[in-house]
């Protein structure tokens, strides 16, 4: 696991340091604005990259020949991507916390929530993408990650149409903690780790 990692943080360092440029662009805007895209870049984006960059050198085909196991190979990944949640997390707040100690902006209230939510949304689509990907492949497997973002932001869209739905969400949502979240959106994450892992095994098997 420790080479397949150090692997993959070379590749980001050397083919994907403009993802990494961005996400310590937006970790250092005062106000927080630009956190989501922070948390999209690092744990979403970097991964399905690292796997693109994979595919198209055929290094996905060419490790099944290497003394690793699918399970092993597959599992890399989500954990790449969680590093960069943690990275993340890390620059957000150390940089939102200067911001507030030099008086340039003040942490806003809600902001431990909104972190909270980004993490576990963040999670979610990484197990997804990552799940998709290792099924379809990366060309195929993006458009289909897009349609699935496209269907996800109209149920969401809809459901803030309806204020009765929104209200009803976030009742529930505001009766757990906040660590809740990311709590169970790992649960998830881990959980999709074997359906990745099956995925991948059917895709090579073509």
């Amino acid at each position: 696991m420790k080479a397949l990692l150090r692997k993959d943080i070379y590749v980001m360092f050397t083919q994907l340091r403009g993802l990494l440029l961005i996400m310590l662009v937006f970790s250092v805007i005062p106000g927080g604005i630009f956190i989501p895209f922070t948390f999209l870049y690092t744990g979403v984006l970097s991964t399905a990259s690292l796997m693109a960059l994979d595919e198209q050198s055929q290094w996905d085909t060419l490790a099944l020949m290497l003394p690793y196991s699918r399970r092993r190979l597959v599992t890399s990944k989500y954990v790449m991507g969680w590093l960069g949640i943690v990275a993340a997390l890390v620059a957000t707040v150390v940089m939102q916390c200067i911001w507030a100690a030099t008086g340039v902006a003040a942490i806003e209230e809600g902001f431990f929530t909104a972190i909270c939510l980004y993490i576990a949304i963040v999670l979610i689509l990484q197990a997804v993408s990552v799940t998709v990907i290792y099924r379809f492949g990366y060309v195929r497997g993006r458009v289909m990650i897009v349609i699935a973002v496209a269907v996800i932001g109209g149920v969401v869209g809809a459901a803030a149409a309806n204020g009765n739905t929104l209200s009803t969400a976030a009742t529930a949502l505001s009766r757990l903690h906040p660590v809740t979240y990311p709590l169970l959106a790992a649960a998830l994450s881990v959980a999709s780790i074997p359906i990745s892992e099956h995925g991948y095994k059917v895709r090579c098997e073509k």
